[in-house]
């Protein structure tokens, strides 16, 4: 029995990390989600793949000790951000003593990964949400290099992500883990075909899905903008939202609940009630749920640039349904992958949500008709 026997892959690529034969590869599927491939001839039957596993192996999940609404007090810093800036305060305090950070980047021509960072100036790439599957391929190992010489280490993405982090290195006192709450991931093969034939002609080097709360995907190269859509022409955030396309595993995620396995958990608090000079809805405040006694100190680190306030667990989850069950898989879901493969990207979404599609074609109609 090896990795290939798992029905509900996760996509973390741990498993091609820990095998001794290096004899796992990545084949695509119909929608670009990429699950793992065994070289019969090469295993070993080690079973390391599966130890490492969190879809056959998942780890002590934690029922957080307290949720805060958080935010960084730099506002400048804290507007650049999506959600209130933690993730970039924490990834800045790790950088100042010595640390490296692992997070998700955009890396050009196309593709998201996550990757290595060891100064300031490289969790720029980090910064912001991406709604897309990141490629972790070899982190695992440079992780396990950093802690072997000692360093402190902090990995930042999905739940499943660091599900897999946790099995990979067990309760290292270097390590720290943050996981994202997370809708489900889209495979990096539809966010390209949502875009123009021309794309990486453009010589982009940084992409944004949102700007601090506003969603609206831009591509940048150095300071300008070569392309820019807003969320109601956005077909690929549209099926986002409506969970056309998320990998497998994300309809049935074992991670969409209180109980977490990040030392802190982090994403967007929705609906938080906060004193009335908290400027929430154009710069974002963020929902942390501090899970471990590790996520305690970090969170102390942290202190002084920082605002907090503890709220209760219910009003996190009322504005989070991830935190209580994953998002379903719909027959509008279902219609789009079977006609993908038929028709392509634009027309599967079209005719998986025509009235939401149509009701933003008429208020785009009737909003110019004003103007």
């Amino acid at each position: 029995m090896n990795i290939s026997t798992v029905k509900h892959c996760v996509g973390c690529m741990a498993c091609a990390d820990r095998c001794p034969k290096s004899c796992i590869h990545f084949c695509e599927d119909a929608l670009g989600h990429r699950y793992p491939t065994v070289n019969s001839a090469q295993c070993i039957n080690c079973g390391l793949c599966l130890k490492v596993c969190p879809a056959e192996n998942p780890p002590l999940l934690h029922e957080p000790l307290k949720v805060v609404a958080a935010w960084r007090t730099d506002e400048n810093l804290r507007e650049r951000s999506s959600s209130g800036g933690m993730a970039s305060v924490l990834a800045e305090e790790m950088i100042a003593h010595g640390g490296t950070v692992y997070g998700c980047a955009f890396i050009p021509p196309f593709s998201f990964r996550h990757i290595r960072c060891t100064t300031k100036e490289e969790l720029y790439s980090l910064r912001g949400s991406k709604y897309v599957q990141s490629d972790t391929s070899g982190i695992f190992r440079q992780i396990h290099d950093d802690l072997k010489a000692g360093r402190e280490v902090l990995f930042i993405g999905t739940p499943c992500q660091t599900a897999a982090v946790r099995n990979f290195f067990s309760d290292h006192t270097h390590l720290f883990i943050v996981d994202l709450i997370c809708h489900g991931v889209p495979s990096q093969r539809l966010l390209r075909e949502s875009l123009p034939y021309d794309f990486t002609s453009l010589h982009v080097d940084y992409v944004e899905f949102r700007a601090c709360t506003k969603y609206h995907f831009s591509a940048k190269n150095g300071i300008s903008t070569v392309y820019s859509r807003p969320l109601n022409k956005d077909l690929y955030m549209k099926g986002f939202f409506t969970a056309l396309y998320y990998r497998n595993s994300c309809y049935s995620c074992k991670f969409a609940q209180t109980v977490r396995v990040g030392d802190l958990t982090l994403g967007d608090f929705w609906g938080v009630s906060l004193p009335k000079h908290v400027d929430k809805r154009s710069k974002g405040v963020s929902l942390c749920m501090v899970n471990s006694e590790s996520g305690k100190n970090l969170m102390e680190r942290i202190s002084k640039n920082i605002e907090q306030i503890e709220r209760p667990i219910a009003e996190a989850v009322a504005g989070n349904r991830q935190l209580s069950h994953p998002m379903p898989r719909t027959f509008r879901a279902r219609l789009f992958q079977w006609i993908y493969p038929r028709l392509g990207f634009r027309w599967g979404v079209i005719c998986a949500i025509p009235e939401i599609i149509l009701k933003n074609r008429l208020v785009e109609i009737l909003k110019n008709s004003y103007t």
